[in-house]
């Protein structure tokens, strides 16, 4: 009878084991609840990173922007050593001869930032104004000029992002009508005196005349960086060389007519 009692059990002992085993074996899926609050929980930390990922982005653009024109003032350098001291144009107007792949300081730099000749294109999308270091990213997703997203058929027909200090003509103001520049040597305060920044889209054009507000409420430079422009900051490089970063609030100091 203890033989037939041992026999009953066992199979009870075993069954016992392998329903155990395979309780352990399965895997057990996720409530809503649980999901739900996962999901919960991945969209607010979307939330904090987010802001922080564009922020990082912005940031990047602009210390780019900066680099550019810290590049393209060592350019400028490097052409006044090739040429008796003679400053680049910013821009000059030459009647029925305007030509965009002459009339703007950058064909004359453009020689020591790249092996091959500007050109200027037929739009932004085969324009050298919009490539490397002529290229800010930040210019680039703004409107065209002014109001306009795309270009009107009016202006110019490229995105330009940076512009030079149109004071660097001789006969500007009044006239720009001859290349004549002043040389570097007569600049008294280079360290306060502008040389090349971001231009604004109201202006999209490679020559700069005023830091401040026009008449007609708009910008030449371009005030981007950091806040919705015009209240973000413009990347400025000054006649000896270093780059910095102001404000239209900031232009106090800073000598665009340098020749009087």
């Amino acid at each position: 009878m203890q033989q037939n009692q041992r026999r009953s059990i066992l199979p009870t002992l075993s069954h016992s084991r392998h329903c155990a085993e395979g309780s352990r074996g399965s895997p057990r899926g996720f409530t809503l609840i649980e999901l739900l609050v996962v999901i919960a929980i991945i969209a607010i930390l979307a939330g904090l990173l987010l802001p922080a990922l564009s922020r990082a982005k912005q940031q990047a653009q602009s210390t780019l922007c900066r680099s550019n024109v810290k590049q393209q003032s060592l350019a400028t350098f490097l052409y006044v050593d090739d040429n008796n001291d003679q400053l680049p144009f910013a821009w000059w107007y030459n009647a029925a001869n305007d030509d965009a792949n002459k009339n703007n300081y950058q064909t004359l730099i453009v020689s020591y930032v790249k092996s091959s000749a500007f050109q200027a294109g037929t739009a932004t999308t085969n324009s050298d104004f919009a490539r490397n270091v002529f290229r800010c990213p930040t210019r680039l997703v703004e409107n065209h000029w002014r109001q306009f997203r795309n270009y009107p058929g009016t202006g110019n027909p490229w995105k330009i992002s940076y512009a030079m200090n149109q004071y660097v003509l001789s006969s500007f103001p009044p006239s720009v009508t001859s290349p004549k520049t002043a040389k570097l040597t007569s600049v008294a305060r280079p360290a306060d005196t502008f040389q090349i920044a971001d231009v604004s889209k109201d202006l999209n054009h490679p020559a700069i005349i005023i830091l401040g507000k026009e008449s007609d409420g708009s910008y030449d430079v371009g005030y981007r960086h950091g806040s919705k422009y015009p209240l973000g900051k413009a990347n400025l490089s000054i006649m000896d060389g270093h780059a910095t970063a102001f404000s239209a609030l900031q232009t106090n100091g800073i000598i665009m007519e340098f020749k009087k």
